[in-house]
């Protein structure tokens, strides 16, 4: 709980001001990481993810630091506290309150567009 998950939208937005920077093209920046030039347009869109090696690669080509490239790329995760919410919601109450919940959350989900 309380761990980060990478915005690949955000790195790829650095990845590809570098590479601007640079006066280099995609198809120059690929060839040069031995990407294909394909995958290299997906990871600056955000649309695919890179290994570890591949950034650790991106970034000595770019000359930059891993913290560098990953800043403002992480974000909290904050699916496991929704889950420790929910659950404290739920906890001790008998399987007729718990189905009363899941229906009103239904309801509120349906409808809370209105209620803003």
């Amino acid at each position: 709980m309380g761990g980060k998950t990478i915005n690949y939208k955000a790195l790829g937005k650095r990845l590809q001001l570098r590479r601007r920077q640079l006066g280099l093209s995609q198809c120059q920046a690929a060839e040069e990481m031995n990407l294909s030039t394909s995958f290299y347009s997906r990871l600056e869109r955000g649309e695919r993810v890179a290994s570890m090696e591949t950034l650790i690669r991106m970034a000595n080509y770019y000359e930059l630091s891993l913290d560098f490239l990953f800043q403002d790329s992480l974000e909290p995760d904050m699916s496991g506290m929704q889950e420790a919410k929910l659950a404290q919601a739920f906890n001790g109450k008998s399987p007729c309150q718990t189905d009363q919940l899941i229906n009103w959350l239904n309801v509120l989900s349906d409808n809370i567009d209105k209620l803003q």
